[in-house]
């Protein structure tokens, strides 16, 4: 396969991946030391616009202590690179990676610690401050390669998450998501059918916006 292919977002695996069973997939928290493989998997996965000016490294939703002094986001596809090698190492990005065979195929980033982006999605979504005591688990957003959508990927993802999130003492699995369907690219905080399969509930749902939850303990 040549290099333009790839860097189009062509998959390595793409031919043995569509062939290869479910069971082939896996899940795996992301590490410090998979920082370079996980910079690597949005160097080459198409999401949103194909181009360098919307290869987001998902660095928004990081770690609260990693704002001082920067902002949400970087302006060049090179520094947000950078910065998501440098957040991912010191644990300010966190979340888990999909992978069929050796190859990343998906990521979901989900971090309780990221208290900021959470203030956020409550105020424009239809939630209410928690009680100190309770504990929420957040999912932030998806990316999946386009070659891997549509066969469970990102269900398996959430189903990590919440096996963890449940031995890790939290009280709820939490995602922000539109009511309906619009598009790949619009819900990328996954789609509300995704989380009704995983046992979700809407709690509230106002102007299309909707908080599904999953009750762990």
């Amino acid at each position: 396969m040549s290099a333009h292919k790839h860097e189009l977002g062509q998959h390595p695996n793409r031919i043995e991946g569509r062939n290869k069973p479910r069971e082939n997939i896996t899940i795996q928290r992301l590490t410090p030391d998979l920082a370079e493989k996980y910079v690597h998997f949005f160097d080459v996965t198409p999401h949103d616009i194909n181009r360098d000016e919307m290869k987001c490294y998902c660095i928004t939703w990081r770690s609260d202590d990693s704002y001082a002094g920067a902002g949400h986001w970087f302006d060049t596809r090179e520094e947000r690179r950078s910065r998501a090698i440098e957040y991912v190492k010191s644990g300010c990005i966190r979340g888990y990676l999909a992978y069929c065979g050796d190859e990343i195929i998906g990521w979901c980033n989900t971090n309780e610690h990221c208290r900021m982006g959470v203030d956020y999605l409550r105020g424009e979504y239809p939630i209410g401050q928690e009680q100190s005591e309770v504990k929420v688990k957040p999912i932030f957003c998806f990316v999946i390669h386009p070659d891997y959508q549509r066969m469970g990927v990102a269900a398996r993802l959430v189903q990590r998450i919440c096996a963890d999130a449940a031995k890790e003492g939290f009280d709820y699995v939490e995602a922000y998501v539109h009511e309906n369907f619009i598009s790949t690219i619009d819900d990328f905080r996954g789609p509300r059918r995704l989380y009704e399969k995983c046992g979700f509930e809407m709690t509230a749902c106002v102007n299309g916006k909707a908080v599904m939850r999953k009750k762990l303990n």
